[in-house]
C-alpha cells in the first residue's frame, strides 16, 4: 500500500509541474519586413521599370552583433526580423544583390507579463524604418503593432 501512495504522489507531482517549452518557442516576437523593387529592363529596344518582389540574394546581419540572421539566402520576397527590447533603435546591415545599406527601425517596447512559467513577452510599435546608404529608397510602416508573425509590418522600396 505504500508503494502506491508513493506512486500515486510522483504522478501527482509531475501532473502539476507546468512545462514552458511552449512558452520559449512563441518568446522572440518579429517584425515582418517586404520588398517592394524597382530595376531599369532593357529589351531590344526598349527599356522599361520592372517591379518585383523577390530578391535574388540577401545578407543580413545585426549591427553592433556578430549574428547572420540571413546569409545568401535566394529568392527572399520578406524578411523576419527581431527587433531589440533594450533600446528603441534596432539597426540591421543589409546586403542585397551585392549592394548594400542600414536598415534602421525606430520602435517602442512594450512588457506584457504571461505567467510565472513563461515570463515576460516584448510586443513592440513601429514608430519609422528608413535606409542609411541609399539603397533603401523609401519605407512604409504597414502595421505599426509588432505582435506576432502572421502581418507584414514594413514595406522597403528598393531600386537596382
Amino acid at each position: 500500500m505504500k508503494r502506491y501512495l508513493i506512486f500515486l504522489f510522483i504522478i501527482i507531482g509531475l501532473a502539476a509541474c507546468e512545462t514552458d517549452s511552449e512558452c520559449r518557442q512563441t518568446e522572440t516576437i518579429r517584425c515582418v519586413v517586404v520588398f517592394s523593387c524597382d530595376s531599369l529592363v532593357s529589351n531590344e529596344d526598349t527599356i522599361y521599370i520592372a517591379t518585383f518582389t523577390n530578391i535574388d540574394s540577401v545578407t543580413v546581419q545585426g549591427v553592433g552583433t556578430d549574428s547572420v540572421l540571413y546569409k545568401n539566402k535566394k529568392s527572399v520576397s520578406k524578411l523576419s526580423l527581431p527587433l531589440r527590447s533594450d533600446t528603441t533603435e534596432t539597426r540591421y546591415h543589409l546586403t542585397l544583390n551585392e549592394q548594400e545599406d542600414t536598415l534602421v527601425i525606430l520602435h517602442t517596447n512594450n512588457e506584457y507579463f504571461v505567467s510565472l512559467a513563461c515570463g515576460c513577452f516584448v510586443f513592440h510599435e513601429l514608430d519609422t524604418a528608413f535606409g542609411t546608404n541609399g539603397l533603401i529608397q523609401n519605407s512604409q510602416v504597414i502595421n505599426t503593432a509588432v505582435q506576432n508573425t502572421e502581418q507584414d509590418n514594413i514595406r522597403l522600396y528598393i531600386s537596382f
